[in-house]
């Protein structure tokens, strides 16, 4: 039995194959495609090229697909949002009839998968099942999660109309609890915040919440009341602060602007109201969190807890919930954006509509491509580039980090999610404090308030990091341990916080063979870890693409595989 899941029309388009009850592959095509974010319509209609990949891991083509499984239901997103926009058309008729057509292209592209999976598949006519949004998300994160029961808490900008949900997971079941609807939305406000402080909205969220960190939640009493947050943990928006006729991408009207200030423009200087500002937004999701969270835990009587959708991208949100919430276990899918919803969409076709068991406990995110040493070797040939086969890769990576030298590290299958977590990353000495400095100015060229993330060893984790649980997609910030902050200064965040990856050695042996060669070297079993990019791009996939990356940059040395490059 093969389902293909595909997401993402206007965002993060993706795809995801689960054979015979098991997720085989899962792909963002923005990796194959190289442009950050893609999404759906840029290729086309369909991600194909992650759809590609995904095959290609399977060992099956169009033909052998038994079931497409979308992760929208458009005709319901229509009604719902053409039904809110018209609600506002005594404001601005233009507006809304903008808004209308707007959705009225969402729907024709939602519609035209159908016809566009049977154009591939040649006359093959697989099923095709269109899932509600947060249904896809909370699977995603509740059918790979290990729990037989558990609450769910799913947080977007907007799903057909949908922004905040609560699930019931019950084995096979996923049965709604609760929900809200856009505009009272946290990932429509932080989207919104991030474009009045000068970044840009559905793509900088998270360089806002590493802002924070800088600043004091002094604006949070203020930014309560615009928000209408209720004690509840719900939003109920205080629509005097808003455009009249809801228009984007600002929102907000005068009022807003005489009690904050003007939009910050991306050039203008990045004072200190606007990391207050960051401060209090991030202060209030994790307020509101914590109160959904309250309520959910008495709907459900649950210590188990998954959280999917756009907003569980928040680590510090997610860290916070794990020390501060009512669950004992947390669990965040590596890709619980609408990528991820791909493979909700296909879980859901294979346990809830077809009734078969669970047999998958998702412990690693190396779901994408892989090369082969031939293949590693012939890009390195064609490129006509000195490389040498090495016995013991992971060693030689260590010795050179020890060293303070920069490595690229390209090993086995890539990551599902946006997270580099050891296949596809650049690695560092945390222990040095001029490596993030460093890092930013021969590779990564980014905001200096933006942190570096360490990659642990699983078991001295706790030696480091004030951790409850394992955190091996790197969705969860902890406090390091006062004690140990001058032996990591690169890795640690302004406020004595990381974003931290702890490394198992049944789901990456190499790489945490790395980092333990590390650690007897030089005392600490951490390294930096950043994604294999330059700022802009998206996360290398292919050799190629790992070996265009590594000329273009000042890093010192490529572990591709089995072998090592080094430059002059």
């Amino acid at each position: 039995m093969n389902i293909l899941g595909i997401s993402g029309l206007l965002i993060d388009g993706a795809a995801c194959l689960v054979q015979n009850g098991r997720v085989v592959a899962a792909v963002e095509e923005e990796r194959p495609v190289r442009f950050k974010q893609a999404s759906m319509k840029l290729s086309g209609g369909l991600p194909i090229q992650a759809i590609d990949l995904c095959f290609r891991q399977g060992g099956i083509s169009w033909n052998q697909i038994d079931h497409v499984a979308y992760f929208f239901r458009p005709w319901l997103e229509f009604a719902r949002m053409t039904a809110f926009r018209w609600g506002k058309a005594f404001w601005a008729p233009h507006v809304a009839a903008y808004y209308t057509t707007y959705h009225l292209e969402l729907l024709k592209g939602h519609l035209a998968v159908p016809p566009l999976v049977r154009y591939q598949c040649n006359g093959h006519r697989p099923e095709i099942q269109f899932w509600s949004h947060h249904l896809t998300h909370a699977a995603s994160a509740f059918y790979v999660s290990g729990f037989d029961k558990a609450a769910v808490l799913v947080m977007d900008a907007v799903g057909e109309r949908d922004c905040t949900s609560f699930f019931l997971g019950d084995r096979l079941q996923l049965i709604r609890l609760k929900r809200w609807s856009f505009p009272h939305s946290w990932g429509f406000l932080y989207a919104t915040m991030s474009n009045y402080l000068g970044f840009r909205s559905n793509r900088d969220e998270y360089k806002v919440m590493g802002l924070a960190a800088y600043g004091r939640p002094t604006f949070a009493s203020h930014l309560e009341k615009v928000f209408g947050l209720k004690s509840d943990g719900s939003l109920k928006l205080d629509w005097s602060y808003f455009d009249p006729a809801f228009k984007g991408p600002g929102y907000f009207n005068e009022k807003f602007y005489r009690l904050f200030g003007p939009p910050r423009r991306r050039a203008d200087p990045m004072t200190q109201q606007h990391q207050d500002l960051a401060a209090s937004l991030q202060e209030l999701l994790e307020r509101s969190a914590l109160r959904l969270l309250a309520q959910l835990h008495r709907l459900t009587g649950l210590n188990s807890l998954c959280i999917a959708g756009g907003v569980a991208l928040n680590c510090s949100m997610n860290g916070r919930i794990a020390r501060e919430g009512p669950f004992k276990e947390v669990f965040v899918p590596p890709a619980p954006h609408d990528a991820g919803s791909a493979m909700g969409a296909a879980l859901l076709t294979e346990h809830l509509l077809m009734g078969r068991p669970r047999r998958q406990v998702l412990t690693d995110a190396f779901l994408g491509p892989e090369f082969s040493k031939e293949e590693i070797r012939s890009a390195l040939e064609a490129g006509k580039i000195r490389f040498e086969e090495r016995a013991d890769i992971a060693a030689d990576a260590a010795e050179l980090l020890a060293k303070g030298q920069v490595v690229a590290w390209f090993q086995g299958r890539m990551e599902w999610g946006p997270r580099a977590l050891g296949a596809r990353s650049i690695l560092a000495d945390p222990t040095r404090p001029q490596t993030k400095d460093l890092v930013n100015r021969i590779v990564k060229g980014r905001e200096m308030f933006r942190p570096f993330a360490p990659s642990v060893l699983a078991e001295k984790a706790n030696d480091y990091f004030e951790m409850t649980q394992p955190s091996p997609f790197m969705l969860f910030v902890h406090r390091v341990r006062p004690e140990r902050r001058n032996e990591i200064p690169s890795v640690v965040h302004v406020d004595g916080t990381a974003r931290v990856q702890t490394v198992s050695q049944e789901s990456d042996p190499r790489f945490w063979r790395l980092i333990r060669l590390f650690g007897e070297k030089t005392g600490v079993p951490v390294v930096l870890n950043t994604s294999f990019n330059v700022d802009g791009e998206p996360i290398v996939c292919t050799p190629r693409d790992a070996i265009r990356c590594f000329f273009s940059t000042g890093i010192d040395a490529l572990a591709i595989g089995d072998f090592l490059v080094k430059k002059n």
